[in-house]
């Protein structure tokens, strides 16, 4: 979760990283990928993030769904557990009427 959070910050601030970038693109660079539009941003940074955090959340839904259906068979067979003890005592006390008459 943390890190789909650190990843979400990163792509919030890519417009303000493509213009520091702008600003500062031949300390480390021979060419400007840096434009107006943040196009360079947009492809090469934010998009392979936001494509982790897709996959990220489809996995966390996933399991969260994954996680439902247990307790959901979980509260069944309590269910059903509960519903054959309550058969069991009703035969027992069946069979202790029919001893006393």
């Amino acid at each position: 979760m943390g890190l789909m959070i650190f990843a979400g910050i990163i792509v919030r601030l890519a417009e303000r990283l493509n213009a520091m970038g702008a600003s500062r693109w031949k300390e480390f660079a021979t060419q400007n990928y840096f434009d107006r539009g943040g196009i360079f941003m947009g492809i090469m940074v934010c998009t392979p993030l936001l494509m982790v955090c897709l996959f990220m959340l489809l996995s966390m839904m996933r399991e969260a769904s994954n996680l439902l259906v247990d307790v959901k068979q979980m509260k069944m067979k309590s269910r059903v557990k509960q519903k054959e003890k309550k058969e069991a005592k009703e035969k027992k006390g069946d069979k202790r009427r029919k001893k006393r008459d």
